[in-house]
């Protein structure tokens, strides 16, 4: 079922263009069977045989993700007990369960709002996190730019290694899913060095 949902969206993309592009990037933000490792290399192919441009496939791709993000983020404003009656309801339908929600919940609490930004490039992350964000309050100037700051960098890489690639656009998930650790350990140091630095920063300010 899900693989001939994945194969309709990759139809809509060849056919429509960008309205396809965007209808399954805003899937794709909320129904965690679909793979962006597939549908944004698939929209670089496509824009690589001329039908499409490729900095307006990134564009829209980017856009829709933010879109899908916000209505996990509006539940998780009416707290946890309401995300958890949505769950219950439509997680079954959505393929999220609790065990991913919990996911979600550890990964903000452990690396604060920045997993917003960096749960882009993780499976179930980037499918979840928006309940917590919600939950936590946080701010929506701050999500919508962290998300978007995300997503551009997420649609951008998949969708030009498509556009480079061509014809063997269906590798890139296949290198994806090999160094998907590898990237999100490079991003984690990142992200820590940054605190570590804003805390240095905030010690040498006290210290004045």
């Amino acid at each position: 079922m899900i693989n001939s949902f994945v194969v309709w969206l990759v139809d809509i993309i060849n056919r429509l263009g960008y309205p396809g592009v965007a209808l399954a990037m805003f899937i794709e933000s909320f129904f965690a069977p679909i793979p962006s490792e597939i549908i944004l290399p698939f929209s670089g192919f496509v824009a690589s045989q001329g039908s499409l441009n490729i900095y307006l496939v990134i564009i829209v791709a980017t856009l829709a993700a933010y879109l899908g993000t916000l209505p996990f983020y509006f539940v998780g404003l009416w707290g946890e007990e309401h995300i958890l009656k949505f769950l219950k309801k439509y997680g079954k339908y959505l393929f999220i369960s609790q065990k991913d929600l919990d996911f979600g919940y550890k990964a903000f609490e452990k690396y604060g709002v920045g997993i917003v930004f960096l749960g882009r490039v993780i499976p179930i992350v980037r499918t979840v996190i928006s309940f917590p964000a919600g939950a936590s309050k946080m701010n929506f100037v701050k999500f919508s730019i962290f998300t978007l700051s995300g997503s551009l960098i997420w649609s951008s890489l998949l969708a030009y290694m498509g556009y480079v690639m061509g014809d063997n656009w269906k590798l890139v998930s296949v290198y994806t899913e090999e160094y998907e650790r590898v990237i999100l350990g490079i991003l984690v140091i990142v992200v820590l060095l940054y605190i570590t630095r804003g805390i240095k920063n905030l010690s040498n300010d006290s210290d004045k």
